[in-house]
């Protein structure tokens, strides 16, 4: 299957389809997906000399991995000042540690293999719904400033009108400067050929259809062929079915879905967006929203329980746009597209083991644009060294779904709460 009709696979480089995998193969280590973990975990083993082949459904970055909005941030869902709050400074101070190094290693890969995915480090705002959030705003970065020597700044609404997002609905907000920006296709499309390069195999349009442990290997079944190997890591996120029950029950799996205008003047991009900052808001149910490396503005915001898409979605998110900027009320909107994101209890990011031996990395929360190549990273080092010492963010435990089999019930109710509080609270 060809890449969705989205705006980045409209403008990504020239790359070529792989061919499916077919017949019996043996391996050491066999890799289900092929977003950012799995292509990382490929790049990082064949690094080390270590065999493996990835198992791409589709074709490689072709989830979430090839249709996200392209925001490298620094952090997590969670503000570092709750997590701290929940589990000690210290932890907190490795998890933003831990969080910068996925962008630094990002950073890294495009850099020594040349690839061509726009990356800049452009910074990002939070930009505050409310003045009691602008306040929230405030505390943060005194916190993140006195305890880490985290520099980041907060402006007023005037302030913010003038150098980030010309908008009356906002109320000032807060600048990282320490965030960057991408093309998320093509640097999937990068990743891809550097781990080829390195030694590892890439199979698309080969579903898994099943993994058995037979003896001290597995036995991972696909639509034409199936595949020996000792280890195996699941890297499907958001896309996680009951191929794997138990991560299956851990995490949520959520529509967010993305609207982008026609190219616009670069006078027209720079008066909404001065800076060129990636944007978010501080609701429950978020906008997320950017200029685009070809001059157009991009936002996503509305989320769905059922992932389906359909006219009347694209319509609410392009009405979010508008209310954001309502000078691009008339203006053509020439892309539409969604996909599926990984959400944990904590909405933390996880990575583990499952007790058939099987390593896993999920629940990116809408931030795994540069922790999903750590994640690679260290499921690589598991991989090799299963005693290595692990680091905070290994060690936080994941917990199951409670009433897994009734979620779009739960979320539904859970919807409203949440929909309520940023009307009225």
């Amino acid at each position: 299957m060809a890449h969705i009709d989205s705006l980045w696979a409209a403008t990504a480089n020239d790359h070529r389809i792989r061919p499916a995998l077919e017949g019996e193969l043996t391996t050491d280590v066999a890799i289900i997906g092929g977003g950012y973990t799995g292509l990382s975990t490929a790049y990082h083993l064949a690094q080390k000399q270590v065999g493996c082949v990835v198992l791409e459904q589709q074709q490689a970055g072709w989830g979430a991995s090839g249709r996200n909005a392209g925001m490298v941030l620094t952090g997590y869902k969670p503000s570092i000042d709750s997590l701290a709050s929940k589990h000690g400074k210290e932890t907190a101070r490795e998890l933003l540690h831990i969080s910068v190094e996925g962008i630094k290693l990002v950073e890294t890969i495009v850099r020594e293999h040349r690839i061509s995915c726009s990356l800049e480090n452009c910074g990002n705002f939070d930009a505050a719904f409310k003045p009691a959030h602008l306040e929230a705003l405030k505390r943060n970065q005194e916190f993140m400033q006195t305890n880490f020597g985290y520099e980041t700044y907060v402006i007023d609404k005037e302030r913010m009108k003038r150098e980030e997002v010309n908008s009356d609905l906002y109320h000032g907000g807060l600048v990282d400067p320490h965030s960057y920006s991408f093309h998320p296709l093509n640097y999937a499309l990068g990743l891809a050929d550097a781990a080829e390069a390195n030694g590892a195999v890439i199979y698309d349009r080969t579903e898994v259809t099943g993994i058995a442990k037979q003896g001290s290997e597995f036995l991972i079944r696909t639509s034409s062929g199936h595949v020996r190997a000792q280890h195996v890591v699941m890297a499907t996120n958001g896309y996680t079915t009951s191929l794997a029950k138990s991560l299956a029950k851990k995490m949520v799996p959520i529509g967010s879905f993305i609207v982008a205008t026609e190219r616009l003047s670069r006078e027209a991009v720079e008066r909404l967006i001065p800076h060129n900052r990636m944007i978010s808001d501080t609701k429950n149910f978020l906008y997320y929203f950017r200029r685009t490396p070809d001059d157009r503005i991009l936002l996503g915001g509305r989320v769905d329980f059922n992932g389906k898409e359909g006219d009347a979605l694209f319509g609410q998110v392009q009405q979010s746009l508008i209310e954001v900027f309502p000078t691009l009320a008339q203006t053509g909107m020439d892309y539409r597209w969604g996909g599926l994101l990984g959400f944990t209890l904590d909405f933390m990011p996880h990575i583990g083991q499952t007790e058939e031996g099987i390593h896993f990395a999920l629940g990116y929360c809408g931030h795994g644009a540069s922790i999903s190549t750590l994640m690679g990273k260290l499921l690589a080092e598991n991989v090799c060294d299963p005693l290595r010492e692990k680091n905070s963010l290994e060690r936080l435990p994941i917990r199951t779904v409670p009433f897994h089999s009734q979620r779009a019930l739960l979320l539904g109710v859970a919807s409203f709460y949440y929909h309520f509080v940023d009307k009225y609270f």
